[in-house]
Order: C-alpha cells, then sequence, then structure tokens
C-alpha cells in the first residue's frame, strides 16, 4: 500500500508533518529501540512511542539509523510527550523520512493492523485477471504495480519469462538459481511445490526486501496456475512430436509425413533443423520437463517430446542461430545441480528430409556423453571418434572386453606393485617409442623392455602389433570410464 492510503483514510486520523511523498509501505514495525536496523529489511513504516528519546540529539540519530535502513516511513504516537517533538520533524526532513503523527485515539496494533491488511490483500485481483485470460506479463504487470517493486518470472535455466522492462540481469539470477551461490540482491520463491530438477522449474523473483515474503509466495501460487496451462500446451505438442518421430524412427512414416505433423504442432520446418536428446536421471518424465525448460530458454522455435527413457527437442530456425545450440546446452549444464546426470547430444544442422538421420545422431552423441566422465554435453562432431563405437557396445560386452585385456595385468600390479598398467598406458601414449617412454618413466630402457616383455607375457599380445595396441588402447579408455 502506499503512504497515502493511510493519510487520506479518516478513520485513523493521521497528519502528515514532512513534505508530502506517497512510498510504497512493504511492511510494518513497531519499536521503542534507538537503533532497530538490525530488525530492519528496507520499505516499512516504522511506528514508534518516542521512548527512546531522552533528547532532542536522540531525534537526529534515530532517524539517521532509519535512513540508512530504508524505511519508507515514520509514524510518531503522542501518548509519551504529547505532541511530535520539533527536533523529531526536523530529523526526518533532513534525512527525507516522511514523518506522520498518530493521535492518542488510534493504537499501534490497529495502525499495523491496517498495513498488514493491505499486504494481505495483495493479489486478489491477481487470479480474476488470470481467469479472465491474462497471460503471465498482465499478472507480473498487475503485481508490479500493486507491490510498488519490480516482479520477475524466471527459468531455472535464467531464462526471464515475464515481468517489467529492464528485468534483472540473467548473470545475476543464475547463481543463486542454480545453488552454486547464495542471491544477495534478489528474492527468490520456487513457483509450485513439485520435486522436479531445478533447471525444469520457474521462481518469482523481486529485490531483497522490497516484497514481503508472503505477498511473494501468494504471487508465485498465481504463477503456479499460469505454468499449469503452459505445461500442459507443451505436453499437447509434445505427444504429436513424439509420435511423429516414433513413426520416423521405425519407418511406418515417411521424412515429410513427419514434417507435416511437426509443422502443425507449431515447428516451421521449412527452416533448417537440428535434434538434441536429454537424459536426466529418474527416467524420460524428468528428461522431458528439462529438456522442455532448456528448449524454451534458447528462444528458437521448437518442440519437445519424451522418447524411450530420454527426451528429444526438434528446433528449426536460420542455421546460424542453430549453431549456438551446444554453447547454450553447456551453459545451461553448468546450471544443473549435483547428482541430476545431466546429459545432452546434439545432431547436425539437417534439412527435413535428413530428420531421422539427426535424430539418431543426437542419440548416438547423448549416449556418447553418458559414457564420457567428463563431457556432459557431446555433438555429432565427437561421432568421427573411436567413442563412438564404445558408446555403441552394450554394456556387458564392454566389461568383459575392458576385463580379458587389462585383468591379468591389473591382478598382476596388485600382487607385485609393478606397475605394469601405467607403463602400457605411456608407451602407448610415445607411439612405442623406447626412449621417449623411458624418459616419461624415469626408467632404463633395458627395465622398460623387461616391463614391456612382462605385459607382453601375460596377455599373450605382441605390442609391436598395430591392432593389440589399439585393443589396449580401447581397453584403457573403458577403464578410465570407470565400472560399467
Amino acid at each position: 500500500m502506499h503512504l497515502s492510503d493511510l493519510v487520506d483514510d479518516p478513520e485513523l486520523g493521521l497528519t502528515l508533518l514532512t513534505d508530502p511523498t506517497d512510498p510504497v509501505l512493504r511492511g510494518v514495525y513497531v519499536t521503542d529501540l534507538l537503533d532497530p536496523r538490525r530488525y530492519l529489511s528496507g520499505g516499512e513504516l516504522v511506528i514508534t512511542g518516542l521512548m527512546w528519546r531522552a533528547s532532542p540529539a536522540d531525534s537526529a540519530r534515530f532517524a539517521a539509523h532509519l535512513a540508512a535502513a530504508g524505511v519508507a516511513a515514520v509514524a510518531a504516537g503522542t501518548a509519551r510527550l504529547g505532541s511530535t517533538p520539533p527536533d523529531l520533524v526536523a530529523a526526518c526532513r533532513e534525512h527525507g523520512l516522511p514523518l506522520l503523527e498518530v493521535p492518542v485515539a488510534v493504537s499501534f496494533s490497529a495502525l499495523s493492523e491496517r498495513v498488514l491488511d493491505a499486504h494481505r490483500a495483495a493479489g486478489r485481483g491477481w487470479v480474476p485477471a488470470l481467469a479472465a485470460g491474462a497471460g503471465l506479463d498482465e499478472v507480473l504487470g498487475l503485481a508490479s504495480a500493486e507491490l510498488g517493486t519490480g516482479c520477475w518470472v524466471v527459468s531455472g535455466a535464467g531464462a526471464v519469462l515475464a515481468g517489467p522492462p529492464e528485468p534483472p540481469a540473467a548473470e545475476v539470477l543464475r547463481p543463486g538459481l542454480s545453488g552454486t551461490a547464495r542471491l544477495v540482491e534478489w528474492s527468490v520463491h520456487p513457483v509450485g511445490g513439485g520435486r522436479e530438477p531445478r533447471l525444469a522449474r520457474w521462481f518469482v523473483v523481486s529485490r531483497a526486501g522490497a516484497v514481503p515474503p508472503e505477498a511473494l509466495a501468494e504471487l508465485a501460487t498465481v504463477v503456479a496456475l499460469v505454468r499449469t496451462r503452459v505445461d500442459q500446451a507443451r505436453r499437447i505438442a509434445g505427444r504429436s512430436a513424439e509420435s511423429a518421430l516414433r513413426r520416423l524412427l521405425d519407418g511406418t512414416s515417411s521424412a515429410a509425413e513427419v514434417a507435416a505433423r511437426l509443422d502443425a504442432a507449431g515447428l516451421p520446418v521449412g527452416e533448417p533443423l537440428r535434434v538434441v536428446q536429454v537424459s536426466v536421471s529418474g527416467g524420460a518424465a524428468r528428461s522431458a520437463a528439462v529438456l522442455r525448460e532448456l528448449a524454451a530458454a534458447t528462444g528458437l522455435p521448437w518442440v519437445a517430446a519424451p522418447l524411450g527413457e530420454v527426451a528429444a527437442a526438434v528446433f528449426a530456425d536460420e542455421e546460424s542461430r542453430l549453431a549456438r545450440l551446444p554453447a547454450r546446452f553447456r551453459e545451461f549444464a553448468a546450471l544443473a545441480e549435483p547428482g541430476i546426470g545431466l546429459r545432452a547430444g546434439i545432431s547436425d544442422v539437417a534439412a527435413a528430409d535428413g530428420l531421422r538421420s539427426a535424430v539418431e545422431e543426437a542419440g548416438h552423441a547423448r549416449r556418447l556423453a553418458q559414457l564420457s566422465p567428463d563431457a556432459v554435453v557431446v555433438t555429432a562432431d565427437a561421432l568421427a571418434s573411436h567413442r563412438v563405437l564404445l558408446a555403441s557396445v552394450p554394456e556387458e560386452l564392454r566389461r568383459s572386453y575392458r576385463d580379458k585385456l587389462l585383468g591379468p595385468l591389473l591382478a598382476y600390479d596388485e600382487a607385485h606393485a609393478a606397475d605394469l598398467v601405467r607403463t602400457l598406458r605411456v608407451f602407448l601414449e610415445c607411439s612405442g617409442s623406447w626412449s621417449r617412454c623411458a624418459a616419461r618413466l624415469h626408467l632404463h630402457v633395458n627395465t622398460l623392455r623387461y616391463r614391456i616383455g612382462r605385459v607382453e607375457q601375460i596377455t599373450g599380445r605382441k605390442l609391436g602389433n598395430l591392432s593389440a595396441r589399439v585393443d589396449f588402447h580401447l581397453a584403457l579408455q573403458l577403464l578410465d570410464d570407470g565400472p560399467s
């Protein structure tokens, strides 16, 4: 509420003693402390009975403390002194603080309740506006005007979904939303109470202390209704896309038929296409929820759907804009909370008639990302690597391959502390050069020859053979990836 709402209320009989201003009151605090700053967050109407005033100098200190805390206005009771002392009026005027005089007949509790009632009433017009067809921007506009400060809705990916002009910078919001740093300048309230990953969630944001927590919670409840609408529309489009992609992959629909379905779902398939597959721990539903929010944050036209245990999104736009998708998804991956298991594979840019290949490419790239301990986002460029062959092999076969080749060496090393596996690794990295390998291991060449001879005896493989070297290189790669 505004200060003028109190001044204009005849039942209260308040008198404005300083220059007329009309700040927004974002809370109320009753105190008789000379320095109540530790209990203030800014924007409050501070009500005081002046018990702290022992001399005129105290008024200057009191006003200075309140100004430093950023309070909106001061209301002074007259029960103790009979009237508001001129030194307090002068001090408040000096610091630009509006000062009200409260008559003896008006209790502090009645005045406090009047301010709190206004805050409890905040948002009563938001739901009717929503029911009348208002969109998210309109609801946020009403909220910002009613609360007297900017309010925004942002996604867990850092995209500003709605709010007044000049929204909070994404780099300010993202660290707090990703859980990697504490937000100091912003108050953030999650929308809805689901257990979906942070990347799939929405948040209501305002400046710290500008909106009472209960009002921010009320706004988040209203935004949750909008979120329900949005999610329903996305799921409807996703069902059509899922059916189309499954038919494309099993060969029961042509690329042209699938393109027509995607076009009906809102994707401009006349533009170049690019496919992203995403998986997170918890299955297809969670993967789809995350991917839908990430796709929306790119600003590109898209449709997304569950696909088996993962999720796939098809993007359509100019090739130059599609080229930014890997960088954007790496930014998103940096926001993911630990343990989510996010992995993404991104195809090359393709035309509509190459959609099936693009879907398969994205899938191979995602499996390669799942196999890698480091790469969270893998593009189709990486498919020209031996790693894609490893990713396409069943886990049981990868484990068997690794154990048959390296198991005897690992057992020998454990029993004799012989360091044969490390010797083999460095020997391969040095392309079989005896001198370079011995130098890296700080060994005499004869000692190195003895160790390599033991490797050949134990494994039955000759390292002078190129195919044996390739086999060992792949086995070591699987060893680095950890147990399957």
